[in-house]
């Protein structure tokens, strides 16, 4: 018997039993719905976490003033100042770093003359715009002139914008006043929230914040807040080249050891490079896709017990047709290839099914994604990998589940299978 032949017998014993073949392939179909739906779904929050930590700025990193220690009853005190920042800026100081952003965060109360809000207030370097995500809707950044006088400037983002003026245009030129400091907009900026921004510390909605020049918030709204140990909220600082960032922390490392005069102690101030905790990320979401895998591995099994099962049931029901085949030529080879190709069928046919269903579960998957989530971008994509992954996992449900069943079939006896009723 040709392999087309066989073929055409499966198809034809699968066509006459429609409703039993379908509640055959149910648990492929579940099954294989489950690995590729439960996939997309990891594969898109996956990409999702790596576009937000690329949002941070590739090649940079963070220093925060926390002492960077297990033990709670650690006696040192957190350091880090602007100082500090100048020091790794020195000549010959710390050459893989290019360049290093100074930010003083607090909330403050804004007004446009009317009703007052409360804002996040960031006062920072003017290379913080380099490396952050925000674009410029309207007027401009301030610059190093501006943050050298402490001049009473300001960007603020779209949300604050359009609360206090009504529209981002028409913005720049006016003033607001900021814990009662007058400051001038020459600037809007435009962005949106990165949903990992908090794991570094930069938290909140970019367009809920006002960012004037550090200097300026320093001197003139939160001098009362700050002391000599610790006047800066975060460092960015920014490695000259992205193969160069572990270097640059060990040089970043050994400066602020240096100016804090630490030798035995543990760092007064605790680093934090986002490469790494994308990483970390990474790590849990392939454990996560492994599980999700795993559970549609479990379905896949009961499917292939259940194919095993009625695929036995069948050879008993066709036992006389089987008998009058080999009495008309039939090989061993014959009958295995004709039981097995019915149960590769069924697993593939199923899996077709499977793969229809987890595509809706990863549509499915998106809409609820997305309500979570609406500025996320966040989606559930159906990759070619885990239909073929899917696809070969069927074919080899039906081959391993259908082997038994098949070598029976081609094991019987002729004469003994005519007889029976």
């Amino acid at each position: 018997m040709s392999f087309s032949e066989a073929f055409r017998v499966a198809w034809e014993a699968m066509a006459s039993h429609k409703l039993r073949s379908l509640l055959t392939m149910l648990g492929i179909i579940i099954g294989v719905g489950a690995v590729v739906g439960l996939l997309a779904i990891g594969d898109g929050y996956s990409r999702w976490i790596d576009a937000e930590f690329e949002r941070l700025g590739i090649g940079t990193f963070y220093v925060n003033p926390r002492v960077d220690s297990p033990d709670p009853d650690e006696p040192l005190q957190p350091r880090l100042t602007a100082a500090d920042a100048a020091a790794i800026m020195a000549p010959g100081r710390a050459p893989a770093v290019e360049f290093v952003v100074v930010e003083l965060s607090r909330s403050g109360v804004v007004s446009a003359g009317g009703e007052r809000y409360l804002f996040g207030i960031k006062g920072v370097t003017p290379s913080y715009f380099a490396v952050g995500a925000q674009e410029l809707g309207d007027g401009r950044w301030f610059d190093e002139a501006e943050e050298r006088a402490a001049a009473r400037v300001a960007v603020i983002g779209d949300t604050v914008a359009e609360t206090l003026f009504g529209s981002i245009e028409g913005a720049v030129g006016r003033r607001i006043s900021v814990n009662g400091v007058q400051l001038e907009v020459v600037g809007v900026s435009v962005t949106k929230q990165s949903q990992a921004s908090g794991a570094v510390g930069r938290f909140g909605d970019p367009g809920e914040q006002v960012y004037l020049p550090y200097s300026t918030a320093r001197s003139r709204l939160f001098r009362n807040e700050i002391n000599a140990r610790v006047d800066v909220s975060t460092m960015t600082v920014k490695a000259r080249d992205l193969l160069n960032v572990d270097e640059a922390i060990r040089q970043v490392t050994m400066v602020l050891r240096e100016e804090h005069r630490l030798t035995y102690q543990p760092n007064d101030f605790s680093i934090t490079n986002p490469a790494q905790l994308a990483s970390q990320f990474r790590a849990v979401t392939v454990g996560f896709s492994a599980f999700l895998g795993t559970i549609g591995g479990i379905s896949l099994l009961v499917g292939g017990i259940g194919i095993m099962n009625i695929m036995l049931v069948s050879v008993t029901q066709r036992t006389r047709e089987i008998g009058l085949r080999k009495a008309v030529g039939a090989k061993r080879r014959d009958i295995l290839l004709q039981f097995l190709i019915e149960a590769v069928v069924l697993c593939l046919f199923g899996g077709l099914l499977g793969i229809g269903l987890g595509y809706l579960l990863s549509l499915a998957g998106t809409a609820v994604l997305a309500n979570l989530s609406p500025d996320s971008g966040l989606r559930a994509t159906v990759s070619l990998f885990s239909i073929v992954l899917a696809t070969s996992i069927a074919a080899g449900v039906g081959l391993f589940f259908g082997l038994f069943p098949a070598l029976r079939a081609a094991r019987l006896d002729p004469i003994r299978a005519l007889r029976n009723e």
